[in-house]
């Protein structure tokens, strides 16, 4: 084989690669919206946050104005002249009146738990999209990789060949068909490899959605260029309006505040009504006598206990306040800190876009045609062409870095909360 069928032989290694390519599935946001949409549905942890939900909403109606009445019966046990004089047979009943602002209060504090369920439901839907978004692109950079490296693998057996012909030449060296050899072994080690670890991550994306851990997958991409985030000031509204975790927090403090109500309502004293009749079972109508109750509680002396109650819903309702504030410190130090990772990895790509392949390319073929012309040595061949994967290779993990950075701030923002409702 001569050097011009060789590298015809590599043209069409190349072109069936960058085919092979074309035809993988881009790792777009529409796409990781639809798998996470897909493991809100099936994930375990999704489920139990929704039966947690439901529990919270069946809490509120739990919550009574009105207390069970008691019904009591009685007899007394004494000479035939008393029991005739006071009745022999009891019955009574007492009824608790209502104590509306109590009932206000708890109705007020299982309605804001409820909320914050609800909310925590809406987290655990986002966390769980952002496992997925990072596992699909995970997998979508793992087929880059792969996709490289082979094309690398295909470009050293070319190599290869050129050499074997190069080496029949009795001026030529024997060398450079054995280093060429040995490279080409330790890239295909690294392909394989590269293919094995491929499986584990897509075993992970499968677990996530809730599929066969075994289940094939298309072959995934990243996507040329990824879409601009809006900006800061932007970002910030819209996690302080769609922030699950802030949202679930607010909620905390309505329920602490309500708390606190309810804590200042059960020092009021509690009013009740009773009727009791008694009669004698030997006698007429006649016999028998009705007497109405009124009742209150003394909650006077329980005071201290009362006052403890409330000193401690105080002490929480500020602890919920508390942590709201330190939870958006911490929300707002993430958000900058991805925004700063976008804008940085945006730049590199572009960088390696416009300057570093291009250029790394051009080296590379200019010192392969010299190299054939024995104007360069192999060494520099091989540097120029480990330069240029690797350049290719950052240019992607730049991508697929960008990529994530732009999902968490999805996240961050509520962005997968819409993957909880099904």
């Amino acid at each position: 084989m001569n050097t011009t069928s060789s590298l015809s032989a590599l043209a069409l290694s190349l072109a069936a690669l960058a085919a092979q390519a074309a035809d993988s599935t881009p790792a777009t946001p529409a796409l990781i919206q639809r798998l996470a949409k897909e493991a809100a549905t099936t994930h375990p942890s999704v489920q139990a946050a929704a039966a947690r939900t439901q529990a919270a909403t069946s809490a509120i109606g739990s919550i009574r104005l009105w207390e069970d009445p008691q019904l009591g019966l009685g007899t007394l046990f004494a000479s035939n002249v008393n029991r005739q004089g006071n009745g022999d047979i009891s019955v009574g009943v007492d009824q608790m009146l209502p104590r509306r602002g109590l009932y206000r209060a708890e109705k007020s504090r299982a309605t804001a738990e409820q909320l914050a369920q609800a909310a925590m439901q809406k987290q655990t839907a986002n966390e769980l999209g952002l496992m997925v978004a990072q596992a699909a692109l995970e997998l979508a950079l793992s087929d880059e990789v792969i996709r490289l490296q082979a094309e690398n693998v295909a470009w050293l057996e070319t190599i290869v060949k050129t050499a074997e012909e190069r080496a029949k030449n009795p001026d030529a060296s024997a060398t450079e068909t054995l280093r060429l050899e040995s490279e080409l072994a330790v890239k295909a080690q690294m392909l394989a490899s590269a293919r094995r670890q491929r499986g584990q991550f897509a075993t992970t994306l499968n677990l996530l959605l809730g599929r066969a851990a075994d289940a094939p997958w298309q072959s995934l991409s990243l996507p040329a260029q990824a879409q601009d985030h809006v900006s800061a000031t932007a970002l910030k509204v819209r996690l302080e309006r769609d922030n699950p975790q802030l949202t679930s927090l607010r909620h905390q403090i309505e329920a602490a505040q309500a708390d606190t109500v309810a804590a200042r309502e059960k020092r009021k004293p509690a009013f009740s009504v009773g009727l009791q009749v008694n009669t004698y079972s030997q006698g007429t109508l006649q016999d028998t006598m009705a007497m109405l109750n009124f009742k209150m509680t003394l909650p006077w002396f329980n005071r201290k206990a009362y006052q403890s109650d409330i000193a401690r819903a105080d002490k929480l309702h500020e602890a919920a306040q508390g942590d709201l504030a330190a939870q958006q410190r911490t929300l707002y130090t993430q958000l900058s800190a991805f925004i700063t990772e976008a804008r940085n990895n945006q730049q590199l790509v572009n960088a390696y876009v416009t300057e570093v392949v291009p250029k790394t390319e051009k080296t590379v073929e200019s010192l392969q045609n010299a190299w054939v012309s024995s104007k360069a040595t192999l060494l520099e061949v091989l540097d120029a062409r480990r330069a240029l994967l690797e350049a290719h290779m950052e240019h992607q993990r730049a991508l697929a870095t960008w990529q994530v950075a732009l999902q968490n701030l999805t996240a961050l923002t509520g962005g997968f909360t819409q993957s909880s409702r099904h």
